[in-house]
C-alpha cells in the first residue's frame, strides 16, 4: 500500500466487478470522486493486479462473481496476505450470507448513490 500523504480522493482503488456495465458506472463515480481506478473482472484477475501494483489503497469488490472465489473470500485472502482494506458490494441484500464472512468489512448495497459510495470508501481508507 502506498505510504504517500493524500488529501481526500487521489487514492488508488481496485474495482472488482464482473458485470461490465455495473463496473463502468462504479468507475465513473470513483473517477468523479477523484480516485484512480484499476479494474478486475474476477478474483484471479484481482490477485494478479495486486501482485503487480504496490500503490493500491483499497479494494471495492462485488461479493457474487464467477469463479472459485467470491468477493468476501477474496477480501479475506488479500487482507491476510497484504493488509489491503476492502469494501464489499452486493445487490443481494435478501440472500442469507454467513455474517462471519463480513465482520471485518463494510458492505454497501446496490444500487448505491455516489455520496453513499464516498462515505463507505472514506470510512475504510480513514479507518473510521
Amino acid at each position: 500500500m502506498s505510504e504517500r500523504s493524500k488529501t481526500k480522493g487521489g487514492e488508488t482503488i481496485l474495482l472488482v466487478e464482473d458485470q461490465v456495465e455495473v463496473g463502468d458506472v462504479a468507475e465513473d463515480m470513483l473517477d468523479t470522486l477523484g480516485y484512480k481506478v484499476l479494474r478486475a473482472a474476477d478474483a484471479n484477475a484481482a490477485i494478479e493486479i495486486i501482485a503487480q501494483h504496490d500503490d493500491i489503497d483499497l479494494m471495492l469488490t462485488d461479493i457474487v462473481m464467477p469463479g472459485s472465489m467470491n468477493g468476501a473470500d477474496l477480501a479475506h485472502k488479500v487482507m491476510e496476505e497484504t493488509g489491503l482494506k476492502a469494501v464489499l458490494v452486493t445487490g443481494y441484500a435478501d440472500k442469507a450470507i454467513p455474517s462471519e464472512q463480513f465482520q471485518q468489512f463494510d458492505v454497501i448495497l446496490k444500487p448505491y448513490r455516489m455520496d453513499e459510495l464516498e462515505k463507505f470508501i472514506r470510512a475504510a481508507l480513514d479507518g473510521s
